[in-house]
């Protein structure tokens, strides 16, 4: 299973009006990094992953699905990511399997699920080293304890190692200064699920300083962090703040959830059209975006 920045979880107020839920959307991380957990083994048996059915839920609050389904970002029909409505045993954040088990993602013949196995099966705690392990009916699952997931980290030598990190659905759930930015990718999954991880180098969202191909957006933890650059255009709908263009982010406001240019607040450059007013963000001074 592989872990990518992200960025996601809460609201970018502007003014009185706030967006995409209430405390500020974190960039999403776009592919996720495979960290390779439930490579080995399982022959594929034509069984079929969860598609998820495509809803405007909140991942940060979980709302917007039917009883037991979980909102997560997933694979769309069209190969981007969105917001969906998934089914499954249980919900690995909330942890609601029956006493003794613990809710973990599970993989048999090429599929893996959300599915309730004896909480005896995971026992490393947070940041302990995992693995792996394979049963005599060829479910795969990782070492980890209730609540976490087994997933990859660089190392200073340019390898990698796989620890156990909390799993997430917003940044409340993780403790600071780390965040719920990393998105994990599953062999055999559509599901998109995140874990609390260290934010990203950090950057200045109006001067787009970020020294790689990655955009500069506002993080709740981080003031601005450079992530995976989105291709929505201004005015358009969006889900999180870096699905937008460099230089906008995702916003609530009269026009729903969608993509404004960044400007400095309450004037100066980058500005906005002559039309439009630069209408500033709660918590991030002397930045604002432009609304009509």
């Amino acid at each position: 299973m592989r872990a990518d920045l992200f960025v996601c979880s809460g609201v970018l107020i502007v003014g009185l009006m706030a967006a995409c839920r209430g405390d500020v959307i974190t960039p999403d991380a776009g592919t996720g990094t495979d960290s390779g957990v439930f490579r080995d083994g399982g022959t594929s048996d034509g069984g079929m992953p969860d598609p998820g059915t495509e809803t405007d839920c909140d991942v940060a609050a979980q709302t917007g699905c039917a009883a037991g389904a979980v909102c997560l970002r997933g694979v769309l029909a069209d190969g981007g990511l969105g917001n969906l409505c998934f089914t499954g045993e249980c919900d690995p954040v909330a942890q609601n399997c029956p006493e003794g088990n613990r809710c973990a993602y599970v993989r048999h013949d090429n599929v893996t699920a959300r599915r309730c196995i004896p909480a005896s099966t995971g026992t490393v705690a947070e940041g302990g080293a995992c693995q792996s392990v394979a049963t005599a009916g060829g479910d795969f699952y990782d070492t980890c304890a209730p609540g976490l997931s087994c997933t990859d980290r660089s190392t200073s030598s340019g390898g990698s190692t796989f620890t156990c990190q909390r799993l997430c659905h917003s940044g409340e759930q993780c403790t600071a200064p780390r965040d719920c930015i990393d998105v994990l990718r599953f062999e055999g999954s559509h599901e998109r699920p995140r874990v609390c991880g260290a934010p990203g180098t950090t950057c200045d969202v109006l001067a787009r300083d970020c020294t790689d191909s990655r955009g500069c957006y506002p993080s709740p933890k981080s003031g601005g962090v450079c992530v995976t650059a989105g291709t929505i255009a201004e005015g358009e709908p969006c889900a999180y703040v870096n699905d937008c263009q460099e230089g906008s982010a995702c916003v609530k406001d009269g026009a729903g959830q969608v993509c404004r240019r960044l400007c400095r607040a309450p004037s100066g450059s980058p500005g906005c059209d002559s039309a439009q007013t630069c209408r500033p963000l709660q918590d991030y001074p002397g930045v604002g975006v432009c609304v009509r």
